[in-house]
């Protein structure tokens, strides 16, 4: 069965997070002297595990859900939910900002956007039944 176009796009997508992680790894090993000369070592590296972490989480996801296999759904569908969960944690313990009370509701929005959109689309019946034909 052919791939259809927007499941390219959407793993395309997914890909970006991805990248989006390793932009925000290289930013942390930019920093690293100066986190360290601010006695934040602990937190530079935390920044630079956790991104390595989900891009190479969101790069198998966007292979897995590409090459239609159902534990790319699967993996996606968790991933998205743990991502802004985590996210979410860092924000609230890590990063202090003035204006952060004023931004919370819309970046709560966007995390629950996110998350609707994922999975929305993994479970629009077309596309479901893609990733249940592909394994068998």
């Amino acid at each position: 069965m052919k791939r259809p176009f927007v499941v390219t796009i959407f793993a395309l997508l997914v890909l970006l997070l991805a990248a989006w992680n390793v932009f925000q790894v290289f930013s942390a090993l930019q920093s690293y002297d100066l986190m360290r000369a601010l006695n934040l070592i602990t937190e530079a590296n935390l920044l630079i595990v956790i991104g390595l972490t989900w891009a190479i989480g969101f790069g198998l996801a966007a292979w897995g859900v590409w090459r239609r296999r159902s534990w790319g759904c699967t993996w996606m569908l968790i991933a998205i939910v743990v991502y802004q969960a985590q996210q979410w944690i860092m924000r609230l313990s890590l990063m202090r900002s003035s204006d952060e009370v004023i931004r919370r509701p819309a970046d709560v929005f966007l995390s629950l956007l996110s998350i609707a959109v994922v999975w929305g689309f993994l479970f629009i019946p077309k596309i479901r039944r893609l990733y249940v034909k592909s394994d068998e």
